[in-house]
């Protein structure tokens, strides 16, 4: 028991230095609010473009499929 007890004092200090990095979550959780709102804005940007893709896209349902295309061989023309 005299080593757990050691091995415990050693988790204590090791919780001790997980305690500052506590702050750490806390911006990640004002980021999460942060993110989930423009997640929002950009979803409803996305769905909008998503759905006038697969009427343009057709059948890659990449709205950038015909750029794209255009634009490769512009490379290769270059």
């Amino acid at each position: 028991p005299k080593p757990k007890a050691s091995a415990r004092k050693k988790k204590g200090d090791s919780a001790s230095s997980t305690t500052p990095p506590t702050p750490t979550p806390n911006t990640t959780a004002e980021s999460a609010p942060r993110l989930s709102a423009d997640e929002g804005s950009d979803k409803d940007s996305d769905e909008t473009v998503k759905s006038e893709a697969g009427k343009d896209g057709d059948e890659d349902d990449d709205e950038d499929d015909d750029d794209d295309d255009e634009e490769e061989e512009t490379a290769k023309d270059d």
